[in-house]
Parts: C-alpha cells; sequence; structure tokens
C-alpha cells in the first residue's frame, strides 16, 4: 500500500525491494500499466488521492470521497481496449466520515480468494488507517464487496488446510502515526519496517502455507 501511495507504476522504486508479487504483472518497459496508484493519482488527469484528503477535510460529511482505478476508455470489455497483464480487481472506494470515525467501501469485480483476498482486505485496511491519521480522525470500518470471488483449483488443497485450521487469536490492533501518509507519500523505506514491527509484536501467525501460484 505504501507503493500505492507513492503514485509509481514501476515496481522498481520502491515495491520490488520488499516483495516479488508484482513481478508476474510487470510489462516490458518495466511498469504495472494500471498500478492502483499511479491510476488514483495520476492516469485520470488529477491527484485523486490527495483531493479526497483536501475534500474530506474541507467537507467531512461529504458523500462525494470516491476513487476510481478502473479506466472505461481501455480496461476490460474484450479485445477493444490495450492489451495489459494486469486490470485494476479493486476497482473504486468511497470513504466517508461518520461520527468522526472514517470508514472505506472498498468494491472488487474479481477477486482470488486465497491470495488476492487476504491481500487486499489487509492493504486497504491500512490504506484506511494512514487516510485516518493524515484526516485527524478515528478509524472505522472497511467493508469489503466483492463481484465475483473464487477459488481456483490450484488452490483447492490450500482452501481446504485453512478451513480446517482452528485459530483462537485475539484482536490484533494497529496505530497509524499523523505522518505515515507523507511518509509513504515519499517512499520512505523506514515506514515498511516502524509498521510491520507493530504487526510483529503483536501478531503469531500459524505455519505458512507455501508454493502457491497467483493465477493470472
Amino acid at each position: 500500500m505504501i507503493w500505492f501511495i507513492t503514485g509509481s507504476r514501476n515496481p522498481d522504486d520502491f515495491v520490488n525491494k520488499f516483495t516479488n508479487i508484482w513481478k508476474d504483472f510487470t510489462e516490458k518497459d518495466g511498469t504495472v500499466t494500471a498500478a492502483y496508484g499511479y491510476r488514483w493519482r495520476h492516469h485520470f488527469g488529477r491527484d485523486q488521492l490527495g483531493e479526497l484528503i483536501t475534500h474530506l477535510k474541507e467537507n467531512p460529511g461529504s458523500r462525494h470521497a470516491v476513487v476510481v482505478a478502473w479506466d472505461p476508455g481501455d480496461d476490460g470489455l474484450g479485445e477493444s481496449g490495450t492489451t495489459k497483464k494486469n486490470v485494476p480487481c479493486p476497482y473504486t472506494f468511497t470513504a466517508n466520515i461518520i461520527n468522526n470515525k472514517l470508514h472505506i467501501h472498498n468494491i472488487v469485480r474479481s477477486n482470488d480468494m486465497i491470495l488476492g483476498c487476504p491481500h487486499d482486505v489487509a492493504g486497504f485496511y491500512l490504506l484506511l488507517c494512514i487516510l485516518a491519521g493524515k484526516l485527524g480522525v478515528a478509524t472505522g470500518k472497511l467493508t469489503h464487496s466483492i463481484s465475483n470471488a473464487h477459488i481456483y483449483d490450484i488452490h483447492y488443497d490450500t482452501a481446504w488446510e485453512l478451513i480446517n485450521r482452528t485459530n483462537d487469536h485475539g484482536p490484533i490492533y494497529f496505530t497509524a502515526q499523523p505522518d505515515y501518509f507523507d511518509r509513504a507519500e515519499q517512499g520512505d523505506e523506514t515506514l515498511v519496517s516502524e509498521i510491520t514491527g507493530q504487526f510483529e509484536s503483536r501478531y503469531a501467525p500459524m505455519p505458512a502455507l507455501k508454493g502457491l501460484k497467483i493465477v493470472l
């Protein structure tokens, strides 16, 4: 999510230093054509994320805080658009401040429930926390709506493993400092360890499920 906030579409700018998950979606020119952060901050000729912050500071009761990643002039609908390795799955989200709490509704056209959904839910909740810190309000609810939720056949064994696990882990709390958004915007690499450090002290994961492959 920090890479998204920078607005870059080149994974080498930041995210490849920490994970390889975007390499499957990187084009020959080294960019992710439909990178979420780039779509949010540059693609449509306006900085939607920056304007969302300004707008909600000035109009906290507004229902116009909408950010869109899907380009109707180029994404989807067969071969009429540009061929690309990735088109946005979480394609839009709304932000609302209610009773001094920020709530985000994330809408997803297609979600791989084993790899994509956990990544998106965790990432957008982190975005919610970071935006709430920037806006000076409390963290509210993340609502994650999926139009097409699916499990690929190569992930069936993993799905059964997850279903049969039991977990009595307590709640995990995360606190975003007011400067997290500005630091993320600048690509501050120390922010990664600061954020993961909070989870390392509060989260005891079960054994990793290894060897899972992304389906393109």
